[in-house]
């Protein structure tokens, strides 16, 4: 009886202990706050300025935030672009009136000064016409005079030959350069250039006035040039067209270096006698080699004063 009665206030005890529970729980799923949303954190990047609205906004008793220095350039002063030069005229060959003689043609230097090269060309030829195929090259090194031969070929109107006399190709060189405005010719000499008869011519001056004619360009000689002529050059080329007198003028310029003086040899391609082959070009390789491997000017050299008009 006892324990009956034990049984059924334990079972009534644990009945009333299941409902307290439940209804507490209920009670605190009712009565739950507002929901919390946690938002992400906020972009750490910076822009180059910062509102004034978000420094005012800032927390009170917090230094507001101080807005990033906007960027300042520290580059130099801008460079202006460099005026444009003109552009150079072309070098032309000029004609020259030379009293008491035919007239010469002449590419004068860049300042308009006294030519340093004469050009002699061959028989029955016309001076004006090689010239015209290096104006360039012949301004570029100083200026170039070119003076036609003293006898006209009848059956080719305009050309002409020279006579066989050294002393009147001589004086017709001076004559020329004075209506050229020289006056002195330099103790460093002057170039000539003679192509077929014009390079016998030449040889013969830098022979009889080697202190005149100081360099030499021999092109296509009609015979083998003698390397005693050029012992007291400053410097020997000698050219030829392939097609031409090659293994001569070769030989003249081997012959004429072991004998002392600075010589070479150069070849136009492709080309025949009377002819040039790449005129610029190879000019300008001449002259080149003179000013670079000929001898210096000799101690106790003068000025020569030139005889003028014939």
């Amino acid at each position: 009886m006892q324990v009956s009665s034990f049984l059924t206030r334990f079972t009534l005890a644990s009945s009333l202990l299941l409902v307290g529970t439940s209804f507490g729980a209920s009670a605190c799923s009712s009565h739950r706050g507002p929901d919390v949303s946690i938002a992400p954190p906020r972009s750490t990047s910076m822009t180059t300025s910062t509102p004034t609205s978000a420094v005012a906004s800032a927390a009170p008793g917090k230094a507001p935030a101080r807005a990033p220095a906007p960027a300042v350039s520290v580059a130099g002063p801008v460079e202006q672009p460099a005026a444009e030069q003109p552009a150079a005229a072309a070098a032309r060959v000029e004609r020259l009136r030379v009293p008491g003689d035919l007239p010469a043609s002449i590419v004068f230097k860049t300042a308009r000064g006294a030519p340093t090269t004469i050009f002699l060309p061959g028989i029955c030829s016309n001076a004006s016409a090689y010239l015209e195929s290096f104006p360039e090259t012949a301004r570029a090194h100083g200026g170039i005079l070119a003076i036609d031969g003293d006898v006209p070929c009848p059956k080719r109107e305009g050309s002409h030959s020279f006579s066989w006399d050294a002393a009147r190709q001589h004086a017709r060189i001076e004559a020329a350069l004075a209506a050229a405005g020289v006056e002195t010719v330099g103790a460093e000499g002057i170039t000539v250039i003679g192509y077929s008869q014009g390079a016998s011519i030449a040889e013969e001056l830098a022979a009889r006035w080697p202190n005149r004619y100081t360099r030499v360009v021999l092109i296509g000689a009609p015979k083998d040039p003698l390397p005693a002529h050029f012992r007291q050059a400053r410097g020997l080329v000698t050219m030829s067209c392939s097609l031409d007198v090659v293994s001569r003028m070769r030989e003249a310029a081997r012959k004429t270096s072991l004998a002392g003086t600075p010589a070479t040899f150069f070849e136009m391609p492709g080309c025949t006698h009377g002819n040039v082959a790449d005129a610029e070009h190879i000019f300008d390789e001449a002259l080149s080699w003179l000013d670079t491997n000929g001898k210096p000017t000799p101690d106790g050299a003068r000025d020569v004063v030139i005889t003028g008009p014939l």
